[in-house]
């Protein structure tokens, strides 16, 4: 397996810089039952100060609703997994203009976390649309001082500085994996003949 990973997942590619709004992937054969085959956009990077980003695509099989059950149509809006530090803290991850949820933080050009909580609520509780607008994520990813960039380095990583955010907020599982993962080009088609459990093939 050592062999395998190195000479054909490991493809030695110069990652460029990672910044907040890039998307990192997961290798295929990435073990840590956390990361494994996550997409995961980064909210703050900096190798002296350490990073942080949201995983996007592990659904919990829950519901907003099971978190804030006074909210209305909440058990229409699913609820992910951002990481293993914090997973009591709620996250909200959208596309919705400043206007629509005033004081939300810009992670990336048409991408923003957060902003007025009562805001939030009000947009889900009258129904407006959610699919491909908003997620509601637990917990986030954390790493500590140049730890991300030695991960990078070893290529457990690709960093993606231009990310499609369309299938990043409609998609989640092993389905936003791989479309992200198509997204680098035709030399990493190789990871997506990885099977996401080896031991079934």
């Amino acid at each position: 397996m050592q062999a395998i990973d190195q000479d054909i997942f490991n493809l030695l590619d110069e990652q460029p810089t990672p910044s907040r709004g890039s998307v990192i992937v997961a290798k295929p054969t990435l073990a840590d039952p956390h990361f494994k085959r996550s997409v995961v956009v980064l909210i703050d990077h900096d190798n002296e100060k350490g990073s942080m980003g949201l995983i996007v695509n592990k659904y919990t099989g829950f519901s907003l609703h099971d978190v804030l059950p006074s909210v209305d149509n909440a058990s229409n809006v699913p609820l992910y997994l951002g990481g293993p530090v914090k997973p009591d803290m709620l996250f909200f991850l959208h596309r919705l203009t400043p206007d629509v949820i005033p004081g939300s933080l810009q992670v990336s050009k048409g991408l923003y976390l957060g902003g007025d909580y009562d805001a939030i609520k009000r947009y889900v509780g009258s129904g407006q649309p959610v699919d491909g607008l908003l997620k509601c994520i637990l917990g986030y990813a954390g790493w500590d001082q140049g730890q991300l960039g030695g991960e990078i380095e070893r290529h457990d990583w690709a960093v993606l500085n231009h990310a499609h955010y369309d299938n990043l907020m409609r998609e989640n599982g092993d389905k936003l994996w791989r479309h992200t993962v198509q997204d680098f080009g035709d030399k990493y088609r190789l990871w997506l003949n990885w099977p996401s459990n080896p031991a079934c093939n």
